[in-house]
Protein backbone atom coordinates (compact mmCIF):
# COMPACT_ATOMS: atom_id res chain seq x y z
CA UNK A 1 0.00 0.00 0.00
CA UNK A 2 1.14 3.39 -0.84
CA UNK A 3 2.29 5.81 2.14
CA UNK A 4 -1.04 7.29 3.61
CA UNK A 5 -0.09 11.05 4.35
CA UNK A 6 -1.60 14.26 2.85
CA UNK A 7 -0.42 15.16 -0.06
CA UNK A 8 1.74 18.68 -0.03
CA UNK A 9 0.16 21.54 -2.09
CA UNK A 10 1.80 24.88 -3.00
CA UNK A 11 -0.30 27.89 -4.11
CA UNK A 12 1.16 29.64 -6.98
CA UNK A 13 -0.73 32.87 -7.10
CA UNK A 14 -0.68 36.64 -8.11
CA UNK A 15 -1.63 38.82 -4.90
CA UNK A 16 -4.32 40.21 -7.34
CA UNK A 17 -6.14 37.30 -7.37
CA UNK A 18 -5.96 36.49 -3.29
CA UNK A 19 -9.56 36.60 -3.09
CA UNK A 20 -10.11 33.44 -5.77
CA UNK A 21 -7.32 31.59 -3.89
CA UNK A 22 -9.48 32.04 -0.71
CA UNK A 23 -12.37 30.50 -2.78
CA UNK A 24 -10.27 27.75 -3.81
CA UNK A 25 -8.48 26.86 -0.38
CA UNK A 26 -12.47 26.77 1.13
CA UNK A 27 -13.42 24.07 -1.49
CA UNK A 28 -10.27 22.12 -1.15
CA UNK A 29 -10.60 22.35 2.86
CA UNK A 30 -12.94 19.13 2.51
CA UNK A 31 -9.50 17.42 1.27
CA UNK A 32 -7.67 18.81 3.92
CA UNK A 33 -9.96 17.96 6.60
CA UNK A 34 -9.80 14.35 5.38
CA UNK A 35 -6.18 14.46 5.59
CA UNK A 36 -5.83 14.32 1.56
CA UNK A 37 -3.68 17.43 1.09
CA UNK A 38 -2.15 19.96 3.13
CA UNK A 39 -1.61 22.95 1.62
CA UNK A 40 0.92 26.29 1.51
CA UNK A 41 0.75 29.74 0.48
CA UNK A 42 2.65 32.63 1.16
CA UNK A 43 0.44 34.45 3.24
CA UNK A 44 1.45 31.82 6.34
CA UNK A 45 4.76 33.46 6.40
CA UNK A 46 5.13 35.00 9.45
CA UNK A 47 6.99 38.61 10.60
CA UNK A 48 10.61 38.15 10.46
CA UNK A 49 10.78 35.47 8.62
CA UNK A 50 13.10 34.66 4.99
CA UNK A 51 10.14 34.82 2.99
CA UNK A 52 11.76 34.22 -0.04
CA UNK A 53 13.49 30.73 1.61
CA UNK A 54 10.28 29.77 2.40
CA UNK A 55 8.96 29.82 -0.44
CA UNK A 56 11.31 28.11 -2.33
CA UNK A 57 11.34 25.36 0.55
CA UNK A 58 7.75 24.68 0.22
CA UNK A 59 7.80 24.92 -3.42
CA UNK A 60 10.60 22.24 -3.60
CA UNK A 61 8.31 19.81 -1.03
CA UNK A 62 5.49 20.52 -2.90
CA UNK A 63 3.65 17.42 -4.44
CA UNK A 64 1.54 19.40 -6.38
CA UNK A 65 1.53 22.81 -7.20
CA UNK A 66 -1.45 24.79 -8.15
CA UNK A 67 -0.82 28.10 -10.92
CA UNK A 68 -3.78 30.11 -10.39
CA UNK A 69 -4.05 31.70 -13.92
CA UNK A 70 -4.48 35.16 -14.76
CA UNK A 71 -3.49 38.22 -16.53
CA UNK A 72 -1.63 39.72 -12.86
CA UNK A 73 -0.44 35.79 -12.49
CA UNK A 74 1.52 35.88 -15.83
CA UNK A 75 2.48 39.73 -15.67
CA UNK A 76 4.55 38.78 -12.33
CA UNK A 77 8.38 38.66 -13.07
CA UNK A 78 8.64 36.46 -9.72
CA UNK A 79 6.13 34.10 -10.70
CA UNK A 80 7.14 33.47 -14.22
CA UNK A 81 11.16 33.50 -13.44
CA UNK A 82 11.38 31.92 -10.00
CA UNK A 83 7.92 29.87 -8.88
CA UNK A 84 7.19 28.80 -12.51
CA UNK A 85 10.80 27.65 -13.59
CA UNK A 86 10.68 26.03 -10.24
CA UNK A 87 7.53 24.23 -10.60
CA UNK A 88 8.31 23.29 -14.47
CA UNK A 89 11.45 21.77 -13.86
CA UNK A 90 10.19 19.40 -10.94
CA UNK A 91 7.10 18.91 -12.98
CA UNK A 92 9.48 17.08 -15.38
CA UNK A 93 11.73 15.19 -13.45
CA UNK A 94 8.65 13.74 -12.48
CA UNK A 95 8.97 15.12 -8.73
CA UNK A 96 5.73 17.06 -8.76
CA UNK A 97 3.02 17.46 -10.55
CA UNK A 98 1.32 20.89 -11.62
CA UNK A 99 -1.91 21.83 -12.86
CA UNK A 100 -2.49 25.50 -14.39
CA UNK A 101 -6.27 26.52 -13.04
CA UNK A 102 -7.54 29.69 -15.19
CA UNK A 103 -8.93 31.59 -12.51
CA UNK A 104 -9.60 34.57 -14.94
CA UNK A 105 -9.72 35.36 -18.26
CA UNK A 106 -6.55 35.87 -19.99
CA UNK A 107 -5.52 35.88 -23.71
CA UNK A 108 -3.40 32.79 -24.29
CA UNK A 109 -3.14 29.98 -26.98
CA UNK A 110 -1.37 27.09 -27.78
CA UNK A 111 1.16 29.15 -29.85
CA UNK A 112 2.56 30.58 -26.43
CA UNK A 113 3.47 27.82 -24.74
CA UNK A 114 7.21 28.54 -25.90
CA UNK A 115 7.13 31.71 -23.32
CA UNK A 116 4.46 29.79 -21.19
CA UNK A 117 4.76 26.07 -20.79
CA UNK A 118 2.54 25.32 -18.48
CA UNK A 119 0.18 25.82 -21.09
CA UNK A 120 1.38 21.95 -22.80
CA UNK A 121 -0.30 20.58 -19.22
CA UNK A 122 -3.51 19.87 -18.88
CA UNK A 123 -5.53 22.61 -16.89
CA UNK A 124 -8.77 23.29 -15.16
CA UNK A 125 -11.98 24.00 -14.69
CA UNK A 126 -13.34 21.68 -17.33
CA UNK A 127 -12.44 23.46 -21.04
CA UNK A 128 -10.36 26.00 -19.59
CA UNK A 129 -13.27 28.31 -18.81
CA UNK A 130 -12.07 30.90 -16.37
CA UNK A 131 -13.64 30.72 -12.93
CA UNK A 132 -15.23 33.96 -12.97
CA UNK A 133 -16.85 33.28 -16.21
CA UNK A 134 -19.02 30.81 -14.33
CA UNK A 135 -22.57 31.90 -13.30
CA UNK A 136 -21.94 30.21 -10.34
CA UNK A 137 -18.92 30.31 -9.11
CA UNK A 138 -19.28 27.48 -6.33
CA UNK A 139 -19.76 25.24 -9.33
CA UNK A 140 -16.63 26.32 -11.23
CA UNK A 141 -14.63 25.79 -8.23
CA UNK A 142 -16.66 22.06 -7.52
CA UNK A 143 -15.28 21.49 -11.04
CA UNK A 144 -11.74 22.35 -10.27
CA UNK A 145 -11.76 20.09 -6.74
CA UNK A 146 -13.08 16.92 -9.16
CA UNK A 147 -10.04 17.28 -11.03
CA UNK A 148 -7.42 18.01 -8.44
CA UNK A 149 -8.69 15.13 -6.47
CA UNK A 150 -8.11 13.02 -8.95
CA UNK A 151 -4.35 14.32 -9.28
CA UNK A 152 -3.62 14.04 -5.54
CA UNK A 153 -5.22 10.45 -5.83
CA UNK A 154 -2.93 9.42 -8.62
CA UNK A 155 -0.09 11.13 -6.45
CA UNK A 156 -0.84 8.97 -3.47
CA UNK A 157 -0.65 5.94 -5.85
CA UNK A 158 2.63 6.45 -7.08
CA UNK A 159 4.19 6.84 -3.76
CA UNK A 160 6.65 3.88 -2.28
CA UNK A 161 4.77 1.51 0.17
CA UNK A 162 4.94 2.41 3.68
CA UNK A 163 6.14 0.55 6.28
CA UNK A 164 3.89 -1.09 8.72
CA UNK A 165 4.31 0.52 11.90
CA UNK A 166 3.57 -2.54 14.03
CA UNK A 167 2.62 -1.26 17.87
CA UNK A 168 2.93 -3.66 20.79
CA UNK A 169 -0.74 -4.57 22.05
CA UNK A 170 -1.05 -4.29 25.78
CA UNK A 171 -3.50 -6.53 26.24
CA UNK A 172 -3.00 -9.41 24.40
CA UNK A 173 1.15 -9.22 24.42
CA UNK A 174 0.84 -9.27 20.74
CA UNK A 175 1.25 -6.50 17.80
CA UNK A 176 -1.11 -4.72 15.67
CA UNK A 177 -0.91 -2.80 11.88
CA UNK A 178 -1.35 0.32 12.16
CA UNK A 179 -0.17 1.49 8.70
CA UNK A 180 -3.35 1.95 7.29
CA UNK A 181 -5.72 3.52 9.97
CA UNK A 182 -7.67 6.54 8.31
CA UNK A 183 -6.34 9.85 9.30
CA UNK A 184 -7.93 12.15 11.81
CA UNK A 185 -9.84 14.89 10.69
CA UNK A 186 -8.33 17.96 11.06
CA UNK A 187 -9.70 20.46 13.78
CA UNK A 188 -11.73 22.97 13.24
CA UNK A 189 -10.65 26.37 11.70
CA UNK A 190 -11.69 29.84 10.25
CA UNK A 191 -11.73 28.49 6.63
CA UNK A 192 -14.07 25.14 7.87
CA UNK A 193 -16.40 27.53 9.61
CA UNK A 194 -16.26 29.59 6.60
CA UNK A 195 -17.24 26.92 3.99
CA UNK A 196 -20.20 25.76 6.45
CA UNK A 197 -21.26 29.37 7.15
CA UNK A 198 -22.09 29.81 3.83
CA UNK A 199 -23.70 26.53 3.00
CA UNK A 200 -26.19 28.24 5.40
CA UNK A 201 -26.00 31.12 4.06
CA UNK A 202 -27.16 29.78 0.33
CA UNK A 203 -30.09 27.79 2.42
CA UNK A 204 -31.11 30.41 4.12
CA UNK A 205 -31.56 32.61 0.99
CA UNK A 206 -33.28 29.37 -0.61
CA UNK A 207 -35.78 29.37 2.35
CA UNK A 208 -36.78 33.29 1.45
CA UNK A 209 -36.96 32.81 -2.05
CA UNK A 210 -39.53 30.21 -1.74
CA UNK A 211 -41.73 33.06 0.43
CA UNK A 212 -40.85 30.74 3.65
CA UNK A 213 -40.78 32.56 7.48
CA UNK A 214 -36.98 32.97 8.57
CA UNK A 215 -35.22 30.17 10.29
CA UNK A 216 -35.10 30.30 13.90
CA UNK A 217 -31.68 29.65 15.51
CA UNK A 218 -32.67 25.57 16.07
CA UNK A 219 -33.50 25.18 12.60
CA UNK A 220 -29.62 26.95 11.78
CA UNK A 221 -27.69 25.02 14.15
CA UNK A 222 -29.52 21.67 12.22
CA UNK A 223 -28.16 23.39 9.17
CA UNK A 224 -24.75 23.49 10.62
CA UNK A 225 -24.97 19.83 11.36
CA UNK A 226 -25.98 19.15 8.20
CA UNK A 227 -23.72 20.72 6.36
CA UNK A 228 -20.77 19.04 8.10
CA UNK A 229 -21.78 15.76 8.04
CA UNK A 230 -21.61 16.34 4.45
CA UNK A 231 -18.31 17.92 4.36
CA UNK A 232 -17.04 14.51 6.04
CA UNK A 233 -18.32 12.50 3.48
CA UNK A 234 -15.27 10.24 1.94
CA UNK A 235 -15.84 10.46 -1.49
CA UNK A 236 -17.38 13.10 -3.76
CA UNK A 237 -21.03 12.58 -4.83
CA UNK A 238 -22.77 13.56 -7.89
CA UNK A 239 -26.42 14.55 -7.82
CA UNK A 240 -28.85 14.72 -10.91
CA UNK A 241 -31.32 17.17 -10.12
CA UNK A 242 -34.34 16.98 -12.62
CA UNK A 243 -36.73 20.17 -13.12
CA UNK A 244 -38.06 22.09 -15.64
CA UNK A 245 -37.67 25.32 -13.85
CA UNK A 246 -33.75 24.84 -12.71
CA UNK A 247 -33.82 28.43 -11.57
CA UNK A 248 -36.05 28.04 -8.79
CA UNK A 249 -33.20 25.76 -7.07
CA UNK A 250 -30.10 28.11 -7.25
CA UNK A 251 -29.75 28.56 -3.99
CA UNK A 252 -30.12 24.96 -3.33
CA UNK A 253 -27.66 23.97 -6.17
CA UNK A 254 -25.41 26.58 -4.64
CA UNK A 255 -25.11 24.83 -1.58
CA UNK A 256 -24.64 21.89 -3.14
CA UNK A 257 -21.59 22.56 -4.58
CA UNK A 258 -20.02 24.57 -1.96
CA UNK A 259 -19.89 20.97 -0.34
CA UNK A 260 -18.11 19.36 -3.10
CA UNK A 261 -21.09 17.85 -4.23
CA UNK A 262 -21.64 17.70 -8.21
CA UNK A 263 -25.06 19.10 -9.19
CA UNK A 264 -25.56 18.27 -12.88
CA UNK A 265 -29.39 19.52 -13.82
CA UNK A 266 -31.61 18.09 -16.35
CA UNK A 267 -35.47 19.70 -17.30
CA UNK A 268 -36.86 16.21 -18.57
CA UNK A 269 -38.17 12.44 -17.40
CA UNK A 270 -36.34 11.54 -20.91
CA UNK A 271 -33.15 13.66 -19.89
CA UNK A 272 -32.94 12.43 -16.58
CA UNK A 273 -33.00 8.53 -17.96
CA UNK A 274 -30.47 9.73 -20.79
CA UNK A 275 -27.92 10.40 -18.54
CA UNK A 276 -28.44 7.98 -15.91
CA UNK A 277 -27.95 5.36 -18.12
CA UNK A 278 -24.77 6.56 -20.38
CA UNK A 279 -22.90 9.02 -18.15
CA UNK A 280 -19.42 7.38 -17.61
CA UNK A 281 -20.14 8.33 -13.74
CA UNK A 282 -22.81 7.01 -11.41
CA UNK A 283 -25.01 9.07 -9.45
CA UNK A 284 -25.60 9.13 -5.78
CA UNK A 285 -28.63 10.46 -5.60
CA UNK A 286 -31.74 12.01 -7.76
CA UNK A 287 -33.72 14.78 -7.01
CA UNK A 288 -36.86 15.34 -8.69
CA UNK A 289 -39.50 17.54 -8.89
CA UNK A 290 -43.31 16.36 -8.72
CA UNK A 291 -44.78 17.62 -12.40
CA UNK A 292 -43.28 18.76 -15.51
CA UNK A 293 -44.39 20.74 -18.26
CA UNK A 294 -45.14 18.96 -21.26
CA UNK A 295 -45.29 16.01 -19.56
CA UNK A 296 -47.89 13.54 -17.96
CA UNK A 297 -49.31 13.99 -14.57
CA UNK A 298 -46.68 12.85 -11.38
CA UNK A 299 -43.78 13.14 -13.93
CA UNK A 300 -41.69 12.39 -10.79
CA UNK A 301 -42.81 9.75 -10.04
CA UNK A 302 -42.81 8.29 -13.38
CA UNK A 303 -39.76 8.86 -13.31
CA UNK A 304 -39.16 6.46 -10.57
CA UNK A 305 -41.02 3.82 -11.98
CA UNK A 306 -39.24 4.07 -15.27
CA UNK A 307 -35.47 3.84 -13.31
CA UNK A 308 -36.46 0.49 -11.57
CA UNK A 309 -38.14 -1.07 -14.16
CA UNK A 310 -34.32 -0.07 -16.09
CA UNK A 311 -32.97 -1.57 -12.87
CA UNK A 312 -31.54 1.24 -11.96
CA UNK A 313 -31.25 1.37 -7.86
CA UNK A 314 -30.34 5.40 -7.25
CA UNK A 315 -32.25 6.62 -4.33
CA UNK A 316 -34.74 9.43 -5.30
CA UNK A 317 -36.13 12.38 -3.23
CA UNK A 318 -38.81 14.92 -4.21
CA UNK A 319 -38.68 18.29 -4.02
CA UNK A 320 -41.80 19.85 -4.60
CA UNK A 321 -44.23 22.79 -3.54
CA UNK A 322 -47.06 21.15 -1.99
CA UNK A 323 -48.81 21.98 1.25
CA UNK A 324 -51.44 20.79 4.05
CA UNK A 325 -53.47 17.88 2.79
CA UNK A 326 -51.95 17.30 -0.61
CA UNK A 327 -48.49 17.30 0.95
CA UNK A 328 -49.75 14.33 2.92
CA UNK A 329 -50.93 12.47 0.38
CA UNK A 330 -47.46 13.55 -1.98
CA UNK A 331 -45.73 11.97 1.15
CA UNK A 332 -47.76 8.67 1.13
CA UNK A 333 -47.22 7.98 -2.05
CA UNK A 334 -43.44 8.91 -1.55
CA UNK A 335 -43.12 5.78 1.09
CA UNK A 336 -45.34 3.48 -0.85
CA UNK A 337 -42.89 4.24 -3.92
CA UNK A 338 -39.69 3.32 -1.87
CA UNK A 339 -38.08 6.73 -2.48
CA UNK A 340 -36.06 8.26 -0.11
CA UNK A 341 -38.23 11.49 1.03
CA UNK A 342 -39.91 14.31 0.63
CA UNK A 343 -38.79 17.93 1.16
CA UNK A 344 -41.06 21.20 0.69
CA UNK A 345 -38.56 23.20 2.52
CA UNK A 346 -34.51 23.98 2.06
CA UNK A 347 -33.80 22.88 5.13
CA UNK A 348 -36.00 19.40 5.01
CA UNK A 349 -33.75 19.42 1.65
CA UNK A 350 -30.64 19.43 3.29
CA UNK A 351 -31.05 16.94 5.79
CA UNK A 352 -32.35 14.16 3.40
CA UNK A 353 -29.41 14.57 0.89
CA UNK A 354 -27.30 13.92 4.44
CA UNK A 355 -29.18 11.14 5.23
CA UNK A 356 -28.95 9.92 1.67
CA UNK A 357 -24.89 10.53 1.03
CA UNK A 358 -23.64 11.15 4.56
CA UNK A 359 -25.93 8.65 6.66
CA UNK A 360 -26.54 11.60 9.25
Amino acid sequence: MPAAGPVELFYSYAHEDEVLREELQGHLKILERRGLVKAWHDRKIVAGQDWSGAIDAHLHSAELVLLLVSSDFIGSDYIMSTELEVAMRRHAQQQATVVPIIVRPVDLSSEDAEDFPFLKLQGLPTDLKAVTSWSNRDEAWTNVAKGLRAAVMAIRARRPPAPAAMVRNTRGGGTSNFAHAPAKPAADDAVLQQLVGGVVGQVVQAQEARGQPPMDASAVDALRHQARVLVDVPDQRRILWVDDQPQGNRHEAAALAKLQIEVVQVLSTDDAMDRLQEDAEAFDLVISDWERAGEPPEAGLRLFTRMRDAGLAVPVVYYHGAQGGLRRQRADQVLALGAAGEAVLPGELLALVAKALGGG
